[in-house]
């Protein structure tokens, strides 16, 4: 079942008393015109009101994920959960925070609310702190009416006025980072099939491991069957390791080739038959899973046609894809 709405309150005041000066009458003395000057030097007292009644923290919001305002967050994040006797595929939400300064860690709840169906009961969520208390990891788990953590296409808050600093003073209204309201601010998107089916993949599969060829003509491994993970094994160069692994087209049909990779890899395609350069599109994906940051697409034409992927320059050694073709 849902968790309800916990509300935190938290007031602070500080009473600054300032006492007068002696009642009586005195005579003046050219000495005693001094006072003035006094006085001035005296009116400090209201710089140190001024610092006595702070009520808020100074802690700014540094980095978060996602950021705040951040739209077309994925819904869930998909991991290997081996808690069980039978490790399974599992999903969860991972939520983090950094802060500008250490906060207080014996204090970590944090409420999730549902901003479009405000009728959705809130959720009280509590995280884990850093060693050094700047950091902040909300997991969000599954509920027991769904399967994934979070709603999609819906506007969230994380609320955090129940956080205090390591003064014990709760974050301002104004606190940079939240834009104006101590909550982080988040909008999800819709699901993606494929990327899900990939993900599960880098999940579940033992990689298989293969050496790129150093040339077009080193007789380059085949990286060609669908579902499946590779583990490609780099060669060195004067800017960073690369190299070259092949892919054989479908007989009779034209395909949707993807390649979902584990790292930002740049990445050439050459149909190696018809001696041509093959257009293909490197872009990042939502975060989901820890084994897949960007894809590769491209389309190659049907006939048993030889093409080439040459991997780098890149500054890793071992890169990883699971490769899906349709």
């Amino acid at each position: 079942m849902r968790l309800s709405s916990a509300t935190f309150l938290f007031a602070t005041c500080a009473a600054l008393t300032l006492t007068g000066c002696d009642d009586d009458d005195s005579i003046v003395t050219p000495d005693a015109g001094t006072s003035t000057d006094a006085g001035t030097d005296a009116g400090t007292s209201t710089d140190a009101g001024t610092d006595a009644g702070t009520t808020a923290s100074t802690a700014t919001v540094t980095t978060s994920r996602p950021a705040e305002g951040e739209t077309d967050v994925y819904p869930l994040e998909m991991y290997l959960d081996a808690s069980g006797q039978t490790p399974g595929i599992a999903f969860r939400k991972v939520l983090t925070l950094t802060f500008s300064e250490p906060m207080d860690p014996s204090i970590a709840q944090v409420t999730l609310h549902d901003r479009t169906d405000t009728t959705a009961p809130a959720r009280v969520l509590t995280g884990t702190w850093s060693a050094d208390a700047r950091t902040l990891t909300v997991t969000v788990p599954r509920t027991e009416e769904s399967t994934r953590p979070l709603e999609v296409s819906t506007h969230h808050a994380l609320a955090l006025d129940a956080l205090r600093d390591a003064a014990g003073l709760a974050l301002s209204a104004a606190t940079v980072g939240l834009d104006g309201d101590t909550a982080l601010d988040f909008t999800t998107g819709e699901r993606d099939p494929e990327l899900e089916h990939a993900c599960t993949h880098t999940l579940v599969n033992t990689p298989e491991a293969v050496t790129a060829g150093r040339t077009p003509f080193d007789f380059p491994p085949d990286t060609h069957t669908g579902h499946a993970r590779y583990d490609v094994t780099l060669r060195p160069g004067e800017t960073g390791f690369g190299g070259y692994t092949g892919f054989i087209s479908d007989p009779e049909n034209a395909e949707h080739v993807t390649l979902y990779l584990n790292q930002e890899v740049p990445t050439k395609v050459t149909n190696d038959t018809a001696g041509t350069d093959v257009a293909s599109v490197l872009a990042p994906v939502r975060f989901i899973c820890a084994g897949i940051t960007h894809t590769l697409t491209f389309t190659s034409e049907p006939g048993d046609q030889i093409h080439l992927l040459q991997f780098g320059p890149v500054g890793s050694e071992h890169i990883q894809f699971v490769l899906e073709r349709e």
